[in-house]
């Protein structure tokens, strides 16, 4: 059931959100019998449409489905037949580019230009760079001691992947996930948020269109709590992987303890960007609005925690003020649009929490902090200058538009101070000196830092997070090895 679009909405998206009812499963739709989940547009916080939530029944029809096609066809492929078919898919994402930013853009409020630009090229890059890989999967001899015995190993797939994806990437964190567990040889069952669902709904329609055999991507619909649960506590489930909070991977972790298989979690962060003095100071500031702000900063990366030697302090504040007051305010299918709403009413009334505990503290405002009238869920961008390091502002994830600025004086209190969080997934640093710099990333507990630039991502290039960030690697070589196990084979030559 859909409700009224937007009129700047292609008659292909129509079309295909008004056919939608549920889940997909083996190239069909799949209604099931879960209660009423309706998708928002949270710039104007109309209902989209309404689906059914895939209930047990649905979630275990998925994973069957999932294990039939991994046990009868993907497993088995020929490695250059699944190497075409991943490299299909690729092409069929390019072709289907615009239509599918829209629906990134019309449930998750994300600029479509930035979505169009951004998010689907990284997702084609992801299928690209893992439709390399089948050929390329070895095991090896293994020179044992024993008389007589010649020992090699195997790379093998796992099976079913229950893929669980979060709401502000939507289409490219299933391409994240899919690409190198499908490379591999595993077949997937992905969930994505119930916020945003239409881009991986069509994700499944396009897989079987490249030519994947049905089932070997599935697609359930519903919250964490149902069918979340019921898909990564199913035993037919031999891998999870995750992207979301850190509260939600701790559970993963732990049902997946319990079932003695593995999960990979790429959880938050508080990342802090340091700029020194003798950086480039306007490029560094620059970078640093663009990464605070970019999709009203609900993103993991986001470098929500500025620190700044004090001599530049007032400097970058101008810069990011700058920035912030260019920045055009609207719905994500609008091309003028450069930062769109908040994900949800829920998810702006957290943010505003913040900023009211915040104003009970030692930091000041320095631009934004209002919401803006109307039904959307929106939030001017925001600096907060000065908070001490234990308010939450600064010790916890916030995911909105809100950054904070803070002054240091040594290259030791720098560094001290940006490892003094529980998150360790990225950091940024800003200084003309390479010896510097080398000495200062080294000393962070991130799983990525990035050296006088900023939130640089590539699917060849490892990503993923240190302490409560997460474990477990995506993209490069890392972020296929995670879907792999080793089968171990001794055979007497006597």
């Amino acid at each position: 059931m859909t409700s009224e679009l937007p009129d700047t909405l292609t008659e292909t998206a129509r079309a295909f959100i008004a056919k939608q009812r549920g889940a997909y499963i083996d190239g069909e739709i799949v209604e099931g019998s879960g209660g009423e989940l309706s998708t928002i547009d949270p710039s104007t916080g109309a209902v989209i449409a309404t689906l059914r939530e895939s209930d047990a029944a649905v979630v275990d029809r998925a994973v069957a489905s999932a294990a039939r096609a991994y046990a009868e066809e993907w497993r088995d492929l020929l490695p250059a037949k699944r190497e075409a078919l991943l490299h299909r898919l690729a092409d069929l994402i390019e072709e289907h580019a615009h239509e599918l930013s829209e629906y990134d853009a019309l449930e998750g409020g994300k600029p479509i230009a930035y979505v169009e630009a951004v998010d689907l090229p990284l997702a084609v890059e992801q299928f690209r760079y893992y439709a390399g890989w089948p050929t390329k999967i070895t095991g090896s001899v293994v020179p044992v001691s024993t008389p007589g015995a010649h020992v090699y190993t195997q790379k093998v797939p796992l099976g079913v992947v229950a893929a669980i994806t979060p709401w502000n990437f939507p289409f490219c964190q299933a391409a994240i996930k899919l690409a190198p567990a499908l490379a591999a040889g595993n077949t997937v069952v992905l969930k994505p948020s119930e916020l945003t669902m239409f881009s991986s709904l069509r994700l499944a329609e396009l897989a079987i269109e490249a030519g994947l055999p049905a089932g070997v991507v599935n697609v359930v619909v519903g919250t964490g709590a149902t069918t979340g649960n019921e898909l990564v506590r199913h035993p037919g489930v031999r891998k999870i992987t995750f992207t979301g909070s850190d509260r939600t991977g701790r559970l993963l972790g732990s049902i997946a303890g319990e079932n003695l298989i593995d999960a990979s979690l790429e959880l938050g962060g508080k990342n802090p960007h340091v700029i020194f003095a003798d950086a480039d100071i306007p490029k560094a500031a620059a970078y640093a609005a663009t990464t605070a702000f970019f999709y009203s900063g609900q993103v993991c990366f986001s470098g929500s925690r500025i620190l700044v030697e004090r001599s530049a302090l007032d400097e970058v504040v101008g810069v990011l003020e700058e920035h912030a007051r260019a920045l055009v305010l609207g719905a994500g299918l609008s091309t003028d649009t450069t930062m769109g709403p908040l994900s949800s009413a829920q998810h702006l009334e957290k943010v505003e929490g913040y900023l009211q505990a915040a104003a009970e503290g030692s930091g000041s405002i320095a631009f934004g902090g209002k919401r803006l009238p109307g039904a959307g869920y929106f939030l001017e961008p925001t600096a907060l200058v000065g908070p001490a390091d234990d308010e939450s502002v600064v010790a916890e994830e916030i995911f909105g538009p809100v950054v904070v600025v803070q002054p240091f004086d040594t290259f030791e209190e720098a560094i001290e101070r940006s490892n003094d969080t529980r998150f360790g997934l990225t950091a940024g640093v800003w200084t003309r000196d390479a010896g510097k710099a080398h000495r200062f990333a080294q000393s962070l507990d991130a799983g990525t830092v990035w050296v006088n630039t900023y939130a640089d991502y590539n699917a060849a290039a490892p990503f993923g997070g240190m302490k409560d960030s997460g474990n477990g690697r995506d993209c490069g070589p890392e972020g296929l090895e995670k879907y792999l196990d080793t089968r171990t084979i001794w055979m007497s030559i006597d």
